[in-house]
């Protein structure tokens, strides 16, 4: 077999681990929404109109930053012809000798929010054609099945995808808890691009860019700013929209905090069906004396709360809030009273603002070259699709000429160290009941977000362990093979 970057020996399957009750159907289009919050990077984050973009958005031909067969600071070529003298075989579901097709899921045809998550597809077009153009996972083309979710359609897709697909990669939807023992019995391996819920974070077969573990977690955020704010930790207040997934995530956040010394003065939720105003809310937390608070919910209300409370003339120490807050939503929804409030936000992924990192520049030129017509080329969570459709690939053309599940599963969830070429933090794929150390602050402000420099060891990323956080409340489980009476040795 070729080789593969960062592995060491896979870690067990069949782990146990913790399952948030699912969100039902019912539940209204914003509430859903707010379920977003979860995803471990920034979602559907665009930069600002003072950004550069790089490239030309008409170019049909290869620029220097898509020219060759690397991606940022991978040194093995990601795709390419089959060596001379292999003959690939038709060997597994989805597989022939010159083709592979495999499965991206998202919920773009939500009624309630047309295009919902569109980079993921984006994202994985631009890959599959450019991996198609320098001639394949070792010769063999990619077909990539669109599977929309629309949100509530979750199950059926992935119901879908086992007749069909070889694997799901570089894919996510809000409700996939529903699908996760389909897709076990059928012995379908997951190399996603996010996951929301703790019955998916913690279900078997998953290979995640960004593990999002449920008995720790990386809140290095909290961190800086028990340092930075030190007189705030005795009045910290958390709210979240009252979505039953959001409350358990806060949860996490809020356990993580007290680690850090966070002593909680106050913990509320907000309407997820949208509140007519958030004056009242802004009382509260000034009523409680509240120095520094969390919030888990989706951009609009976020900046809206900020606002309000400058309305009120409250001035905290600090706002912070889950990875999605890194999105123009917040800036443009809070307005002038950015300057009125000390909002910072943590990150796992390569902020488009780090202009100098060659995988950004090389991302956004490959839209440019091979789907410029899309206006999700500024969407992280479309760099963590193709963060997964690296590690896929990777995984994929170790195994030769034999390409199976089981060959490529073991070789995604061997590697120890991926940053996916630089465009996420460094991560370990083979831990993922471990949260990885490596993040980056952003502080918000009218013109835009701006990186805040607090002691990187590996590019812009913090990657200290101290940032890392052992969680022990009880917060779900996954969906394991044993569960569906599979076993490792059953994946072909």
């Amino acid at each position: 077999m070729a080789d593969i970057e960062g592995i060491s020996s896979r870690r067990g399957a069949g782990a146990t681990r913790p399952r948030s009750r699912p969100v039902r159907a019912r539940t209204v289009a914003t509430a859903a929404l707010v379920v977003m919050a979860l995803v471990s990077v920034a979602c559907s984050r665009s930069k600002s109109d003072t950004a550069t973009v790089l490239g030309n958005s008409t170019a049909t031909t290869a620029t220097s930053e898509t020219s060759g067969n690397t991606f940022g600071t991978m040194s093995q070529p990601v795709c390419g012809k089959a060596p001379a003298g292999e003959v690939n075989k038709a060997s597994d579901r989805g597989i022939t000798a010159n083709s592979i097709e495999v499965g991206t899921i998202s919920d773009v045809g939500f009624s309630g929010a047309p295009g919902l998550n569109q980079e993921l597809w984006d994202a994985s077009d631009v890959f599959t054609k450019w991996c198609n153009s320098l001639g394949g996972i070792n010769g063999r083309l990619i077909k990539d099945d669109k599977l929309d979710a629309a949100l509530f359609n979750y199950n059926q897709q992935i119901i879908k995808a086992c007749g069909i697909d070889f694997s799901l990669v570089g894919g996510g939807g809000v409700f996939d808890d529903t699908g996760q023992k389909t897709r076990l019995e059928c012995l379908l391996p997951d190399v996603p691009a996010y996951l929301v819920t703790s019955t998916a974070r913690g279900s078997d077969l998953v290979a995640q860019v960004t593990p999002g573990p449920l008995n720790s977690l990386n809140f290095g955020t909290a961190r800086y700013l028990a340092d930075t704010y030190p007189d705030s930790v005795n009045a910290v207040g958390y709210l979240t929209g009252n979505v039953p997934t959001t409350i358990t995530n806060k949860k996490q956040y809020q356990e993580a905090g007290a680690a850090f010394g966070f002593k909680t003065v106050y913990d509320a939720q907000y309407n997820a069906a949208g509140e007519p105003t958030w004056v009242p809310i802004a009382q509260q937390i000034k009523d409680k004396g509240v120095k520094g608070l969390y919030f888990v919910g989706e951009p609009q209300s976020f900046g809206s709360l900020i606002a309000a409370l400058a309305q009120i003339n409250y001035k905290l120490d600090w706002i912070s809030a889950a990875a999605n807050q890194y999105d123009p939503k917040t800036l443009k929804s809070a307005g002038s009273a950015l300057n009125y409030e000390n909002v910072v936000v943590g990150i796992g992924t390569t902020p488009f603002e780090a202009t100098d990192v060659p995988a950004v520049k090389q991302y956004e030129a490959l839209f440019d070259q091979f789907l410029p017509s899309s206006n999700r080329k500024d969407a992280a969570l479309g760099m963590n699709s193709f963060s997964s459709w690296l590690l896929f690939a990777q995984a994929a053309k170790a195994c030769g000429a034999d390409l199976t599940r089981k060959c490529m599963y073991d070789n995604a969830t061997k590697v120890t160290k991926w940053n996916g070429g630089g465009i996420q933090a460094p991560t370990n794929v083979s831990q993922d009941t471990v949260a990885g150390p490596c993040m980056v602050n952003m502080k918000a402000s009218p013109s835009g977000w701006t990186i805040i420099k607090w002691d990187p060891t590996e590019g812009v990323f913090n990657c200290s362990s101290q940032n890392v956080v052992a969680l022990h409340g009880n917060y779900g489980k996954g969906v394991t093979l044993q569960d569906v009476g599979k076993s490792m040795s059953d994946l072909p």
